[in-house]
């Protein structure tokens, strides 16, 4: 599956991402002692997605290099946009960067809700039964979550077997910094940083207006965006 670049699409979702980190600068219920510190930033982030509708898209990984998994990013207002992984290359990044990605075992019922039934293929069941090959699990910090990007046949698969949600499977955790590198297009890269920030930044004021104790986001740098 090749990741969705129709540019009007795109377009519509960079719009209504701009209007998220809007809301991040004029929201009176974050901390505002530390509010101040973050509204150049969030004007930078805004300059920066409203950069990306001036380029054309490319994809940039080799379409015969293997598996593209594409996971479809939803914002508030329904708009969607597109993330794309090439699985060969995020294997060559694991391999080296042994000792920043955390091989872990996983307890089925830890991921289940990971799996994205949408892309499941009852005919590979079988087989995925068979695979022990470990699950790849993500920092999706555009979201504040963990996603399983590789592995959502074996998740599946075993669970509508065996229904034992503490069956454990090999799996890794990858951090955002790493598996970013393995995104499809440059535009992709781009904007998953911009939303990771969004969302860390709004995270921290959040929880320090709530009086919950929290480290300093961090942050990825886009001064080589503008």
């Amino acid at each position: 599956m090749i990741s969705d670049l129709n540019p009007q699409k795109k377009a519509k979702a960079i719009h209504s991402m701009t209007d998220l980190i809007e809301a991040i600068k004029i929201n009176p219920d974050l901390n505002m002692s530390e509010h101040p510190n973050y509204i150049e930033h969030c004007d930078k982030l805004k300059r920066i997605l409203m950069s990306l509708l001036e380029f054309k898209e490319e994809i940039i990984i080799p379409m015969n290099e293997g598996e593209l998994y594409v996971r479809e990013h939803v914002l508030p207002n329904g708009e969607t946009y597109d993330f794309g992984w090439s699985i060969p290359l995020l294997e060559k990044l694991i391999k080296n960067n042994g000792g920043t990605v955390i091989r872990k075992k996983y307890k089925i019922g830890e991921v289940i809700s990971y799996v994205d039934y949408g892309g499941l293929e009852n005919h590979r069941f079988n087989h995925a039964l068979q695979n022990t090959k470990p699950i790849y699990v993500i920092d999706y910090a555009a979201s504040d979550l963990s996603i399983m990007i590789d592995g959502n046949h074996r998740v599946a698969s075993r669970f509508s077997m065996f229904k034992d949600t503490e069956m454990q499977l090999p799996g890794i955790f990858i951090p955002a910094d790493i598996h970013i590198k393995s995104m499809a297009t440059n535009h992709q890269r781009i904007v998953f940083k911009v939303l990771s920030n969004g969302n860390r930044i709004y995270k921290y004021l959040k929880m320090l207006s709530e009086g919950t104790k929290i480290k300093k986001p961090k942050l990825f740098n886009m001064d080589s965006f503008l």
